[in-house]
């Protein structure tokens, strides 16, 4: 009897460690290709949605600081076809913690982008900058805003 509660068990943490796998966006069963992208050194794509995320690029940036910060880091882009709002979003993550999104006509162009170079579930990095998150007491304060170092062309 204890056998059979041992396997039952295991097959329990293996389907949750399945879909967790699966839940953040990982549709193969092997870690998926990545890549880097060449960058333009203009930070010209915003995020959408940080709002959500403040408390994740807090801790990204070590806290709110009384003149905000200009932090430059490595931004991982996932597609997100599971996503109930937009089968075809691309999540952004900052330090394997969720930051936001591309917008949808961005998603929808970099899709396309991955799409043409032959590599439609590349997973990239490309450079990104975290600004803002200032807190000089009473009422002012500010968000954590994200942009992307994308490729122009």
């Amino acid at each position: 009897m204890s056998n059979e509660w041992f396997t039952i068990a295991v097959l329990v943490f293996a389907f949750y460690v399945l879909w967790r796998t699966l839940k953040r966006g990982y549709t193969g069963l092997f870690r998926p290709q990545t890549g880097s992208l060449a960058s333009s050194g203009e930070f010209e794509i915003e995020v959408v949605g940080e709002s959500h995320y403040q408390q994740s690029l807090e801790r990204i940036c070590g806290g709110k600081t009384r003149d905000g910060v200009e932090k430059y880091v490595t931004a991982t882009l996932v597609l997100e076809d599971n996503n109930p709002y937009d089968k075809l979003a691309v999540r952004v993550d900052i330090d394997e913690r969720t930051v936001g999104y591309l917008s949808r006509k961005n998603a929808r162009e970099y899709r396309r982008r991955l799409k043409e170079v032959g590599h439609p579930r590349l997973i990239c990095r490309c450079p990104a900058v975290i600004r803002g998150g200032w807190d000089r007491g009473g009422d002012d304060k500010g968000y954590f805003g994200v942009r992307l170092d994308l490729p122009n062309e």
